[in-house]
Formats: structure tokens, C-alpha cells, sequence
């Protein structure tokens, strides 16, 4: 029946992506010439008299009450547990989202699959958990009988080579790496580096699987640096376990030939940019280093985005499903003359760039690039992509071509900046996941 529907909805045209705010999400773009669209494979070329539209499958998916999200694939039609049943025995506060992805009755018994993303404390190495949640009924009454983990991801290609910087209420339980084993001087500074090694990051098998807490498996190394103003104390350390639990909270269990402490990315700790961490680490701690600090202390743009639909961008920014540019907007910044604008993938191990736009503007209407401009996702499995509006007293040609150059924030940053140190004013970011690696046509 499904099927039968989408393909009635290829005559009707498309909802283009994200100029729609909740209520219209499900309409059809009155601004897209009704056509019918033949099947084709990815290798048919569109004819110069045939206009190659796209067409977008509606997503009947929804929040309840703010707190979850109702997959499309979940047919409520099928009975079982009430949704606000699900909702309260399930969600949790340390949960950034929840989503209701699909569910099996077999008589008095309700199977539910859905997906975690815990609070991410660092920022860094994104977390999803899917899970199965068996509810009986009982008395005219669903209860909660079984929950168990079924699969953990994290997107770990932001902890690979990163450098994290570590509050003083952290110092005691690394001091125990160090061979004299002493306690940190407060006013001394400590690193943390992770090797670009990290290349592993697995949950171990678990007898209980109703504890949402587990042992990991990775294998990597790094150094633990205490600086202080005379000299330079170093480390190095190997891991190849930790623990995680469903609140996001991710422990590396580092190891020398000294001791072993817990380190969590994130708590008690803060990301440091690779050149700030060389030149201080390094005793070259000069203004240039100050410099490249700089995109850790500017100011923030707040971005909001109507083609982000509760964590996720909408199936026709994909390259594949529309390859609609996001719809994105921001506040005006003080001196600001123009603004840059990437959408990059962050879980490329390259930091592959899907979109670059100079803009005077504070609004980009969906659709707007062109295809010199953007090419939206395409992954494999589900990937987060972020956009960058960078603040500029002045433009700058980088010379930036999507589709083929890769670049960390950092790198752009530093594109931005390299004829003009402040040229860069402020700078926000907003992400996403996307998941739709299919066509739809």
C-alpha cells in the first residue's frame, strides 16, 4: 500500500526541502511543474528536452509531546502498548533523542525497536543506540518486561588524533600515569593526545544486556603532557578498553607502564585544536598560537534550519533524493560584509565538502545553490553533517570546489583567515544525521 502511495505522490511533484515549517512538512511544493517521471537507473542521463526533477517521498513521521519520535515505519494501527506508555517507561532526560522506529504484537506481547542518541558531554564522537523493549500486557495493563541493548555506534572519526584539555579537578587521576606518581601542581596545564590510531571503538560482549552500561573494546595510543612554566612533563599511554553507558558517557581506560586511569572526553575536559595543542606543547606558545586559538574563542553565530527535522536533515538535501541546499538562516554580525557557508561530513575520515556559498545575506532559501554550490549527502550508513557560517569583515576567493576537497573546521577556518588573521568575525555551526543513502525514484 506504501508503494502503491509514493508512486501516486511522483505525479503530484515534490515537498521541497525545508522551506516548510511543521504543519505543511507533508505537502506537495506548489512551485515544481507536475510531470511523470519513468523508472530509471543511475546511469540513464536526463535528455535536454526531459527537466530533471526531484521527486520526494513524504516522511509521516512526528514528535510526540517533545520527547519522541514517531518513525513512519511505526504503524500504530497495529494496537499494542499506547505510545505515552512506551514514552514514559523508556525516555530518559540523558537522552539528546529518541525515536520509535517500529514494533512487532504478538498476542498480548508488544516488541518495540527503537534508537537512543545520549547528551554528547564532548561534543565530540556522536553515540546511537539501537534497543528492544518488550512490553506485556497485564491486567488491561502494558508493562515494561525486557529491555536490552542491540546495537551501539559512535561515530569516532573526532576522537581519532584529538586533543583535550583537562580541568584542574581532573589532574589527581592522571597523575597516576606518571612515574613519580606525584599529584599535579594546580597552576600546571595537562593534555590529553590521542593518537591518529584510533581506528577501533566496539562494545564487548555482554551476559546482561538490560545493563546499559558495558565494557568497549578499542585499541589506541597517546600522551598525556603536564606543562608548567619551567618544564614539559610527558607520558605515553596505550588503550584497549573502557566503558559506556546509555547516558553518552565514554571512558577510556589509559594505561602506562606507571598506572592506569579513566579519561571522558568531555567531563572535567575540553577540545583543543591540533595547532593550538602543538605550539603550547611545544613551548612555542607565540601569537601565531594565539591565533589559530582564535576559532575557540569567538563569538558564536546561533544558526536555526528548517530542513532539520528533529536531529536530522531531510531526505531532499540528499544528492540522491532531491539535492535541495538547505534552507539556513542566522543574525546579522556586527562588521560583517559577508559570510561563508560549507556543509561539511564529518564523518568522512577527510572532512569531505558537500556545499560552499559566499553570502551577503543572513537567510539561504532551500534550493538556492546551485549544483557548482552543493551536492548533498550520499553515504553509505547514517552520517552527521555539519554547516559552518563563518563571519567575514571581507570575502575571500578560497577557491573551494565541493565534491572534491575535504577540510576540518580548522582548515577553514584558517582558509578564511590567511590573508587577514581577523578576518574572521564569528563563526556557528548546526548538525545533523542524514539516512537516507537510497534513491526514492
Amino acid at each position: 500500500m506504501r508503494r502503491a502511495l509514493f508512486n501516486a505522490l511522483l505525479i503530484s511533484g515534490i515537498f521541497l526541502f525545508a522551506g516548510c515549517s511543521a504543519d505543511t512538512e507533508n505537502t506537495v511544493t506548489e512551485n515544481v511543474t507536475e510531470t511523470v517521471v519513468n523508472e530509471v537507473t543511475e546511469n540513464t542521463e536526463v535528455t535536454a528536452e526531459t527537466e530533471e526533477i526531484s521527486i520526494i517521498e513524504p516522511d509521516n513521521s512526528y514528535i510526540f509531546e517533545d520527547l519522541c519520535k514517531v518513525n513512519e515505519e511505526y504503524d500504530e494501527s497495529l494496537g499494542g502498548a499506547p505510545i505515552e506508555t512506551i514514552v514514559k517507561d523508556l525516555r530518559k532526560d540523558s537522552y539528546e533523542r529518541m525515536v520509535l522506529l517500529s514494533h512487532s504484537i504478538e498476542s498480548d506481547t508488544d516488541t518495540v525497536k527503537y534508537k537512543i542518541v545520549p547528551k554528547n558531554l564532548s561534543g565530540k564522537g556522536q553515540q546511537y543506540i539501537i534497543c528492544y523493549a518488550t512490553f506485556v500486557k497485564e491486567n488491561d495493563e502494558w508493562i515494561l518486561s525486557e529491555n536490552i541493548w542491540d546495537e551501539w555506534v559512535i561515530k569516532r572519526n573526532e576522537l581519532n588524533g584529538s586533543n583535550w584539555l583537562v580541568e584542574s579537578n581532573g589532574y589527581e587521576d592522571l597523575a597516576k600515569l606518571f612515574r613519580d606518581g606525584s599529584s599535579f601542581d594546580k597552576d600546571g596545564t595537562v593534555y590529553v593526545h590521542f593518537k591518529k590510531n584510533l581506528n577501533i571503538i566496539t562494545v564487548k560482549s555482554n551476559d546482561d544486556a538490560s545493563v546499559f552500561e558495558t565494557k568497549i573494546g578499542t585499541m589506541f595510543g597517546g600522551t598525556v603532557y603536564y606543562c608548567t612554566g619551567d618544564e614539559n612533563k610527558t607520558v605515553d599511554f596505550n588503550c584497549i578498553e573502557g566503558t559506556v553507558n546509555d547516558e553518552g558517557k565514554l571512558s577510556f581506560k589509559l594505561e602506562s607502564d606507571n598506572g592506569e586511569a579513566y579519561f571522558t572526553p568531555g567531563e572535567n575536559s575540553s577540545f583543543v585544536y591540533e595547532k593550538v595543542f602543538k605550539s603550547i606543547t611545544s613551548g612555542e606558545d607565540t601569537d601565531s598560537a594565539v591565533n589559530v586559538s582564535l576559532l575557540g574563542t569567538l563569538d558564536t553565530i546561533d544558526i536555526t534550519s528548517e530542513s532539520l527535522f528533529y536531529g536530522e536533515w531531510k531526505k531532499e538535501t540528499g544528492s540522491k533524493n532531491g539535492n535541495i541546499s538547505p534552507e539556513l538562516s542566522w543574525d546579522a554580525v556586527d562588521g560583517a560584509t559577508a559570510y561563508a557557508v560549507m556543509m561539511i561530513d564529518l564523518d568522512d575520515g577527510n572532512f569531505h565538502l558537500h556545499g560552499y556559498a559566499l553570502t551577503d545575506s543572513v537567510h539561504l532559501d532551500a534550493g538556492v545553490l546551485n549544483e557548482d554550490e552543493y551536492k548533498g549527502p550520499y553515504p553509505p550508513s547514517p552520517h552527521n553533517y555539519t554547516v559552518y557560517v563563518f563571519a567575514l569583515k571581507n570575502a575571500v576567493d578560497t577557491g573551494l570546489i565541493i565534491d572534491r576537497q575535504n577540510s576540518s573546521d580548522e582548515n577553514l577556518f584558517e582558509l578564511l583567515n590567511k590573508d587577514d588573521p581577523g578576518n574572521v568575525i564569528s563563526y556557528g555551526s548546526i548538525t545533523g544525521s542524514y539516512e537516507y543513502p537510497e534513491r526514492v525514484w
